[in-house]
This record gives structure tokens, sequence and C-alpha cells, in this order.
């Protein structure tokens, strides 16, 4: 919370509300903070998500990883990351909470505290936010960031939304390292295939063909033969299970260490002929 350049005035402050910062939703959205703001960057990283339609700003490996893990669940719908707080309510809470509120380093402007993420949820006819914040484990025990949380937490208790806390060493990482691994096979926006629509067809046709059979090789070797069959390019089978792992016409375990290797008899195929939207049609 509250990383940004160097030197911020109240002016460049001015200048980003009036960009957008902060504002829209989906695809519009714009966060407060883009990773090219910071002054000290660490890893940095900027993935574009499908979900989102846009390219999403991430400024630690734990915010990355909390961000798989939101972006693969199907009850959230939507994600913005460092999402502002209203810096006249902040400054209110810190007053009445007793707690000195953050300023800029160097200068006499109170921070516009972010929070990590503020996610979207919908479930059985239900839609509700939830922020969520990222550390390190060891920020448990700095008093200034307890204190800091503990602004963030007021500010959501004002408005019923519940404030989570993801820590670095209770994320589950074999699980997001899965994720992050399937995401790869994601047709990016303006990618260059053989064909417009290449990858999501030849998806169709391993859905027809995982549905049809049951096979006991490895997901690997069954990519490679696909690929032969298929007269694709080698990789090209792994990539196009990876998007139907995506689009959970291929459910796997993932907790196994090593989807490549697991049989197929691991997996389950969930595609029908007679529903195309088991592909993720729009």
């Amino acid at each position: 919370m509250g990383r940004g350049p160097k030197k911020m005035t109240e002016a460049l402050i001015k200048e980003w509300q009036i960009e957008g910062r902060g504002q829209g939703e989906g695809a519009n959205y714009k966060p407060w903070l883009e990773t090219f703001d910071l002054s000290s960057p660490g890893r940095v990283s900027r993935p574009y998500s499908p979900k989102c339609g846009r390219t999403i700003h991430l400024l630690s490996d734990v915010e990355a990883n909390t961000f798989y893990a939101l972006e693969w669940s199907k009850i959230v719908t939507g994600i913005r990351e460092e999402y502002p707080l209203d810096r006249e309510l902040t400054l209110e809470i810190a007053a009445a909470l007793g707690i000195a509120h953050p300023y800029y380093p160097g200068t006499k402007v109170p921070t516009v505290m972010t929070v990590d993420f503020l996610a979207d949820f919908h479930e059985n006819g239900t839609s509700w936010f939830e922020a969520w914040d990222c550390k390190r484990t060891e920020d448990s025990e700095d008093p200034r960031q307890i204190e800091k949380l503990q602004i963030t937490r007021t500010y959501f208790a004002g408005m019923d939304i519940p404030h989570r806390l993801a820590f670095h060493s209770e994320l589950p990482m074999q699980k997001i390292r899965n994720i992050e691994w399937i995401r790869g096979g994601t047709v990016k926006s303006g990618e260059d295939e053989r064909y417009a629509g290449a990858l999501r067809e030849q998806s169709l046709i391993m859905s027809h063909d995982l549905a049809g059979s049951t096979r006991n090789q490895p997901l690997q070797e069954y990519c490679r033969n696909f690929e032969i069959r298929q007269g694709l390019n080698p990789g090209d089978g792994l990539r196009v299970a990876k998007l139907l792992m995506n689009e959970r016409v291929l459910i796997c375990d993932l907790s196994n260490p090593d989807l490549a290797s697991a049989p197929l008899a691991s997996f389950r195929c969930t595609f029908k002929a007679d529903n195309p939207r088991a592909m993720g049609a729009r």
C-alpha cells in the first residue's frame, strides 16, 4: 500500500485522477499504481488476463500468486488491482483510530492508500465484493504494517466489504504453479496463428477425441500423437490441452506436481458434443 514514485505531489495525484486511474471496470479499469510507477521496482509482472480483458499490473510475487488464484476461481467475475481508497475517508479513519496516516516519503502529502485487489464475486444469483491485501508473512509482525491494515480494514468494514489477507506462506503454491502453467496456453490478443481461430478449432477437435475414448498414456504423449495426427507443430498439442484445462473442459488435479506426465485416466473431460458453450463459446 502507498508505494509510488519517489516524489509525489498533489498536482500529480490530480493528474492521475484526470487520467482515470482507479476508475472503470473490466477491460476499461486503470489501476492507481502501474508497474513503471515504482521508484525501486522488485519482481513486478504484467500478465494479460482473458477474464479482465486487459494487462494486469502486479507489484510483487505475492500479488501475482494471489491474482492467479483469484482469476482461476469461477465465482470471481472481475478484478481491480491497486485499487485506491478515498483519501478523505482514510484520513478520518486514521484520526479516529489514533493512527498516523501514511505520507509519501520526503513530502507532506498524505498517501492515496490502495488495496491490492478489489474482486467481484458472483454465485447462485448473489454478487458481492471482497478486498484483498497480499503480504509476506513477516509483515504480520511489523507494527506499522498492522496499523495501515487497520485503516484499510476499517475503511471496507464501513462499506460492508470483507477485507482478506493473503500471506505468501499460506498460499497453495503447487496449485498456483499449475494455474500459471495452464494460463500459458491461452490465446493472446493479436497473436499470430496459422489462421484466425486455429487453436480454438484444434481444441474442439481434441475435445471430441478425448470425450470418445479413454487412454492410459501420459498427457504429453497423447498430445504428441495428436500433433502428428493433426499436422501441428511440436508443442501445439500440449498448448491445446492447456486451453481445455483453462476452460474446465479437461478437469485436472491442480495438486499434481507434474500434470504433463499425468496419465489421461487422471483427467476428466466434460465436453458434450451438443453443447458448444462447453468450449467457452460466447
